[in-house]
């Protein structure tokens, strides 16, 4: 099986059918990028890597793309219930909760920091990044993923209940920042980072059914609400069938400046 149609499909037997559509292609992502990423699950003769997933809510995508207990810490803030998953299936070594403001870490602990889709949800995006940068070592990576600007351009929504649809997406997906790709790069730069790389993905047609396909998974928020399980039945046949339409839906483009998510490969 192709990688993936591996991360799809895993996603399809556990989450909403929309979610495979975004993380899907996240996963393949940090796959691309896993050599910079690999050197902090080993020992070395200098002593052992640190690494920070920042934002790392239940721990599902962590433990899907880079392993269980491979992780050293993953952050969050006191007042994510999502948390208490991650706890109980010991996908990271530490789980930490904070105030949201200072990282409970000193300065240059970490050697690589990863944050999937977290840092649009910021209020103080500049004091994030700031703290990021104190607690990365001098040469460490930071590599992340964030929404952009073009995401609301994008949504099914958008076409039929135009700015209305927006502000009510906006509020419901508590996105505080949708920057552009050069006003990403911006932040980035003065809190101290490099940019070393830059994707651009979930272009145009890939995020309109995005958007579409969370009204026909509402069945996977029914049956979370009253069973705890986001899908209760998993039929092989089908969710081939679904991995091979969502296949058909991402786009293989790499404008950065038209997409409606950016991934960053940073460097101290």
């Amino acid at each position: 099986m192709k990688k993936i149609d591996f991360y799809i499909n895993k996603y399809l037997e556990n989450r909403p059918m929309f979610m495979a559509i975004i993380r899907g292609q996240e996963a393949m992502l940090f796959q691309k990028y896993m050599k910079l990423i690999k050197p902090a699950f080993v020992k070395t003769s200098a002593g052992k890597y640190k690494t920070l997933d920042f934002g790392c809510g239940e721990g599902f995508f962590a433990e899907l793309v880079f392993g269980k207990d491979k992780i050293d810490v993953g952050l969050d803030i006191f007042s994510n219930n999502r948390i208490q998953e991650a706890i109980e299936k010991k996908i990271y070594k530490t789980v930490k909760l904070y105030d949201g403001v200072t990282i409970p870490y000193p300065d240059n602990y970490f050697n690589t920091v990863v944050s999937n889709c977290v840092l649009e949800h910021i209020p103080n995006i500049k004091l994030s990044l700031k703290e990021i940068y104190r607690t990365l070592r001098p040469g460490g990576f930071f590599i992340t993923s964030v929404m952009a600007d073009q995401w609301e351009n994008n949504l099914f929504g958008t076409k039929l209940f135009g700015k209305k649809y927006l502000k009510y997406m906006r509020k419901t997906q508590v996105h505080f920042n949708l920057f552009s790709n050069n006003k990403w790069q911006e932040y980035f730069k003065k809190a101290g980072f490099k940019i070393q790389s830059v994707d651009g993905y979930l272009f145009k047609k890939s995020a309109f059914y995005l958007d579409l396909f969370h009204y026909l998974s509402v069945g996977s928020l029914i049956s979370y609400k009253l069973f705890n399980k986001w899908i209760l039945f998993n039929i092989p046949f089908f969710n081939r069938l679904k991995t091979y339409l969502i296949k058909k839906i991402i786009v293989d483009e790499n404008d950065p400046n038209k997409a409606s998510a950016v991934f960053f490969v940073l460097k101290k």
